[in-house]
Order: C-alpha cells, then structure tokens, then sequence
C-alpha cells in the first residue's frame, strides 16, 4: 500500500495508494500491469459528488508545467474543464519599501503560461473521478480497491527486512502491503505512528485567504512584499482573483472581521499604496564611502529605469468585491528528518511544509510523487524489493536535497522582505531593479521554477 498523494492534504484530506497504483498513476506506463498484483485505495473523509456551483472554492493551488505533466501522467488532468483552469501568463513582484521590482512573461522562454491556479474542491474530483475510472476498469488479475470514507487508525512496519506492513482503518478492516508512502499531510498519522521526527520553526504569522471580484480580467499573479509579509493576488476563472494575504495573527484576525467592502478598500490600498522610499546609507567620517554608496545607488536607478522601459511595471486590477467568507492559517516551514524506513516512504507535505509565497507547496508534492513513481517503475522492471530501505535511499537523496533547497531559498526570500533598515532595504530594490534588467538570468529562474 502507498500513500498519494498530498494534494489532498490541504483540508483534512488524504489518499493512500497500493505500491501497484503509485507506480501506475504516476508514471506514463499503462495503469496496470500483472507484475503488479493489488491495488487499494483509501480516502478520508468522503468526496464530494459534485463541484457544480457558481461560487469558487477559497483553497487554490498553483500548479507549474512540471507539475501539470505529472497529473497529465495520471488522466486526471484530462478530467479537468478547461474553464476550471486558470493560467497566469505574468508574474510581478515588487517592494513596499521602495521602487525595486521584477516582471516575470512567459512569452520571453517561448511558453503560453507561466503556470495554471486550480481549485481545491475541482482538483479533488478530478483525481477521485480518475480512481473510480481506473477501478472500473480494472480486472480480476490487478483489483483497484476504493475505501471511502476511511481513516487510519493502525499502522505497524515491518519487523524485518523482508517483512509486511499492516493498516488497520478505524471501521476495524486490516489491510498489508509490501510498502506504505504517506502523504496524509503537516500533521501525518503515518509519519508518528513511525517514530520518525520533524524540524523547523513557526513563523508566527498567518494567511489570510479570500476570493474577490477584479474591474479587469487577470492573467497575471501579482505580489507585494509588506515587512508584515507578502500580498499575493492570484487569477481564477470567471473573473475572480484568489487572495493569500501574509501577516501577523493580530492583523490577520482584522482582515477576516472586517466586512466585504471593508476588505476591499484595504486590498486595493495594499497594493496602491506608494512605495516607501528607503534612504541610502551616509558616512559622515568617511566621505569617499558616502560618494561610493550615492554612485552605486545612482548607477543602480539608472539600470532599472532603463529596464523598466522594456519590461515596465504594470499596476494590478482593483477589487470590487469579495465573493464568500475569509479565513486564515498558521505558517510554519516543517521537514521530516527521514523520508523513508523500510516499507515506508514520506511524500508531499507529510515530509515537508513551505512558506505558502511562491505557491510551491503542492508541486513540491507532486515532484515527489514523480520521483517515488519512477523508481518503483524501474524496481518492478528490474525485480528490486520495494520496500527496501536502500532501495529507497535513492528517492530520499534526490527530493531531500530539492525539497530543503526550495524551503530554505523561501524561507530566506521571506526573511529578506521583512523588517530591515534602510541600507538592507536599498540593497534589495538595487537587486531586484538589476534582475528585472537581466534578461538572460530572470529567464533561467523563469524555466527553473516551471521545471523547464
């Protein structure tokens, strides 16, 4: 049995997988195959029957080409209406505290989209549509077993090498398998129950998360850094936007009492609010450094207004209204300390939680799932014992180093936009002025985040 994948995670969702059905879903091999003898499936709690409603879903998940590719490998993003998926062809970042700013176009690496924001509740169905597709279709020789609603309540590992792991479901069914991979989420069942420990650190802060109404059609993800945290407006269908609003508990508390036309005006203010100019640095003792640090900062705003002549800053829409209620989460940046054990292997955010910023949460996840798929692709090929730990070893290595990578690099990205004096501050507008400038670099950050 496997657990896939976190994508359910967000609520209080997960899905657990057979070693059979991560090796098929995942992978671009065809979904079954009679070395692979038994499939079962667990999913808590039930899903909903349908996503047909005029209101959308206030959880959204932006998701990268790479990302798109691995749930294209499932059939599930075929399952998908084309109008519940929303593109963003831009991205902008720019500072609060002063005039820095980057412009992200997909049209400069030759691509239509940067990436696609889905809702929660239509991604769901559509990976939950594509499991009983697959169940139906299934035979004699390679059963898809569907246990929904369920929940774990057991789990033991195996005692040997060679052994079974043992799930028994709160109802009081039992079920074994070879190998178990978890993806039931930050707080993970499967991960305590194996002894396996976490590190990392709250950021003693929370997102608040709304959808709103635009005055223009939006096809750009927009962002504004506060030393309160980020603001971050994200395109949806039918002219809707999706807001994840970073800030202290106590503001976030505010921002969801306010009322909709209340919320509204600071929304539109957050991002129209001018920029707060930081001040360079003076020397009076050393006046040569003084006139270096005015030169630099002079050459500096002359790299940018010329960049901006190419690539200039684009306002974003203005709310009009909001569409449902808010609410907000706690940020913590987690890591498990191992991913795997024999018969084990952690995926999606019960190995790893980011800083919601740069939306990497969910495609984190998927690069997991890609990973773990392939190799028990080859595996099976080649007759390896899955749930070895030194077979597994080989996933460990290549997503622990990926995953603490773009944590870190977040992390550090959120740090770098908080509370800074004003030297730091001018030093990060300089920085971001001088990569809005550099073509050639912001287009290979562009291609690494879409996993080009």
């Amino acid at each position: 049995m496997v657990v896939l994948p976190s994508v359910i995670r967000f609520s209080t969702r997960s899905l657990r997988y057979s070693r059979s059905t991560s090796v098929r879903l995942l992978s671009t091999t065809a979904p079954f195959d009679t070395q692979v003898p038994h499939y079962d499936v667990v999913v808590h709690p039930p899903i909903a029957p349908s996503v047909e409603t005029d209101s959308p879903d206030l959880r959204v998940f932006t998701i990268t080409p790479a990302s798109k590719r691995v749930l294209e490998s499932t059939g599930a993003w075929n399952l998908l209406a084309d109008c519940n998926k929303a593109v963003f062809k831009d991205m902008q970042v720019w500072d609060a505290m002063g005039d820095g700013f980057i412009r992200f176009d997909a049209k400069k690496v030759q691509k239509d989209v940067l990436g696609y924001v889905l809702e929660h509740r239509v991604l769901v169905r559509a990976l939950h549509d594509r499991m009983n597709q697959l169940k139906a279709d299934a035979d004699d020789s390679a059963p898809l077993k569907l246990y929904c609603p369920a929940k774990v309540k057991h789990f033991q590992r195996p005692t040997s090498v060679s052994g079974i792991s043992e799930i028994g479901l709160e109802d009081g069914q039992r079920m074994k398998a070879d190998l178990v991979v978890a993806a039931d989420g930050g707080n993970s069942i499967i991960r305590t129950l194996s002894a396996l420990g976490t590190w990392g650190w709250d950021y003693d802060q929370q997102a608040v998360v709304a959808t709103v109404e635009t005055d223009r059609v939006n096809e750009t993800a927009w962002q504004r850094f506060y030393p309160t945290g980020p603001v971050a407006l994200l395109p949806m269908r039918d002219g809707y936007s999706s807001v994840v609003w970073s800030c202290s508990a106590d503001m976030a508390k505010e921002l969801t009492a306010l009322s909709s036309d209340e919320f509204v005006a600071r929304l539109n203010d957050a991002y129209a609010a001018p920029s707060m100019t930081p001040v360079p640095p003076e020397f009076p003792g050393i006046p040569v450094l003084s006139d270096l640090v005015q030169g630099v900062h002079h050459a500096a705003h002359t790299i940018m207004s010329a960049a901006a002549l190419s690539d200039p800053f684009v306002a974003p829409p203005k709310a009009v209204a909001t569409v449902g209620h808010r609410f907000a989460f706690p940020l913590k940046l987690k890591h498990a300390t191992k991913y795997i054990k024999p018969g084990l292997a952690l995926v999606g955010d019960s190995a790893h939680t980011i800083h919601p910023l740069a939306g990497q949460g969910l495609n984190l996840g998927l690069g997991d799932v890609q990973s773990l798929s392939n190799l028990l692709v080859e595996g099976v090929k080649s007759g390896e014992n899955l749930s070895s730990e030194y077979f597994l070893q080989q996933y460990e290595d290549e997503r622990m180093k990926a995953n603490i990578t773009m944590q870190l690099a977040m992390d550090g990205f959120k740090r770098m936009f908080g509370p800074t004096p004003d030297a730091l501050s001018v030093a990060r507008n300089i920085g971001m002025g001088t990569l809005n400038a550099a073509e050639p670099l912001k287009n290979e950050i562009m291609k690494y985040a879409m996993g080009l």
